[in-house]
């Protein structure tokens, strides 16, 4: 009889430092654990996913059931969640201590890059899955089925401990055809949580210093696609499950390369258009042309998050990211030619970015239209780049000696801008957007994101970007000396006229 697997999707507590930072983990890794299930179940191995993430399950409360489930092995998909993620390890050592006999592997992202150092610094932790996950997932419960806790040894894409070392096991080939792979496992719960979620392809043509994809795969060029059938019979089986025919595309990027990726995008459109669905997705600025985001729109194409990330030369150089001006501009007007206005994903400040940089992205926002809505300038106006293991980035400033401090786990980098006037206004913006984000998550806040265009979001609107405005002008004149007290003295000022705002309207609305 085949063992059985619990896939724990452990709870993340939210963070007040990165509040809004989603870069700890890809969109694509909420399907991980789907897929591993589905693998194992196509090979008779009984598997369940313990969703206590979504169920917004505490610490506590998992520890209570996980000690009461029956199951023979536990695979734990890791997620960073900034500073509490030691968390997730005092549950795991509790875990242990209540099923010694358990063994505990954990996958995903964060363990891909971090496999050293939790296995460490963790002894409750018996392996990590290193990349991708299905397959290691189905060869590691036939050898733990055949030879129990010494399965670990002979199974490729593991890292593990061999006496008192901790050894890396020959990597695993990627899977070829992602046709092959079952379709992931969603429950109600999911699928009423996240909706019609997809991932049509794995990895990225093109090799962002700031991203983790490319490198999760092995390969920083290695981009994988389903075929077009195969997507749309998935989304054919998820929609009467969908209480809204609407699905979103995980893809780190929709698009292959060249002309293949377009001629691959018009395939899926033209397939789509039959099933009288909307849709989303995500994609760089170079793959928005005329003819192919002409036929997605007519398909169905609500929404595209555009990577756009920055405007300057010398950064996007310095990122590897490639597009300029020129190329984002034309992208913007081919979007909203065909009715889409563009969530846009964008890195304000960089770390070697000087006040020169920072003038030369905010005249681009603000001349195509990018800071006219609350929801957007809020995002758009504070982001600086999020620096982890794994990211090429990550070698380059660590090697530098660039961090002034890391986590527990050598996971997350943080630095110093190289120009005091940036970090400054950095500093000063995180606090600032973070406020106005968290106001706008609150449904009955005059400011709630499903409101956008109300007087009042207008004018806090305003407001903020004319708060980046003055400052980054002041800064620029030395007008400012970057103390913590001036630092104090205009978060201040800002959280408190915004504040003003909302009360105001709270009061009009009484």
């Amino acid at each position: 009889m085949n063992p059985s697997v619990l896939l724990f999707e452990h709870p993340r507590i939210p963070s007040e430092s990165h509040y809004n930072d989603v870069a700890n983990a890809p969109l694509s890794a909420c399907l991980m654990s789907g897929y591993i299930a589905a693998a194992l179940r196509q090979h008779d191995v009984p598997a369940d996913i313990y969703e206590a993430y979504l169920a917004d399950k505490t610490c506590e409360t998992c520890f209570a059931e996980l000690t009461r489930m029956d199951f023979d092995f536990l695979g734990v998909h890791a997620v960073y969640f900034w500073e509490h993620t030691p968390e997730l390890f005092r549950l795991l050592k509790r875990v242990k201590e209540s099923k010694p006999e358990v063994p505990v592997v954990l996958y995903g992202f964060f363990p891909t890059f971090a496999w050293r150092q939790i296995l460490e610094t963790y002894d409750c932790v018996d392996a990590v899955v290193v990349g991708e996950p299905e397959e290691t997932f189905v060869d590691l419960l036939d050898a733990y089925a055949r030879r129990g806790s010494g399965c670990f040894a002979t199974v490729a894409g593991i890292a593990r401990r061999a006496g008192d070392d901790i050894v890396l096991n020959p990597p695993r080939p990627l899977i070829e055809r992602l046709d092959d792979v079952p379709m992931p496992c969603r429950s109600d719960l999911f699928t009423q949580s996240l909706g019609g979620v997809v991932l049509g392809s794995r990895g990225c043509y093109n090799a962002c210093t700031f991203c983790c994809i490319p490198p999760f795969y092995g390969d920083h060029t290695c981009r994988r696609g389903r075929s077009p059938e195969n997507i749309v019979t998935e989304i054919e089986a998820l929609l009467p499950r969908l209480s809204r025919k609407y699905i979103y595309f995980l893809d780190a990027n929709f698009f292959g390369k060249g002309d293949a990726g377009q001629k691959r995008a018009l395939d899926i459109a033209n397939r789509l258009r039959v099933l009288n669905i909307e849709f989303g997705l995500e994609c760089r600025c170079n793959d928005v042309t005329e003819e192919t985001f002409g036929l997605l729109a007519e398909a169905g194409l609500r929404d595209v998050f555009l990577g756009i990330e920055n405007v300057v030369p010398s950064v996007l150089k310095r990122m590897k990211k490639g597009a300029g001006e020129t190329v984002t501009a034309r992208a913007l007007g081919i979007l909203r030619k065909n009715g889409i206005e563009p969530n846009a994903g964008f890195i304000m400040f960089e770390p070697d970015s000087d006040l020169a940089d920072v003038r030369r992205n905010y005249a681009f926002l603000s001349a195509h239209n990018l800071l006219n809505q609350l929801e957007t300038t809020a995002n758009v106006l504070y982001h600086r780049e999020i620096v982890l293991r794994g990211m090429q980035h990550f070698d380059e400033l660590e090697g530098r000696g660039r961090f002034v401090s890391k986590d527990s786990l050598h996971y997350e980098g943080c630095y110093r801008f190289v120009d005091p006037s940036v970090q400054f206004l950095a500093d000063l913006m995180s606090v600032v957007c973070r406020r106005v984000l968290r106001a706008m998550e609150h449904h009955r806040s005059p400011i709630c994101w499903r409101n956008t265009t109300s007087s009042v979001s207008q004018r806090v609107n305003e407001y903020v970007r004319g708060f980046f405005d003055t400052v980054l002008q002041r800064l620029e004149k030395n007008d400012i000396s970057c103390t913590d007290d001036a630092l104090q003295r205009l978060e201040n000022e800002a959280l408190d006229f915004i504040e003003g705002l909302i009360v105001e309207e709270r009061v009009c609305q009484s």
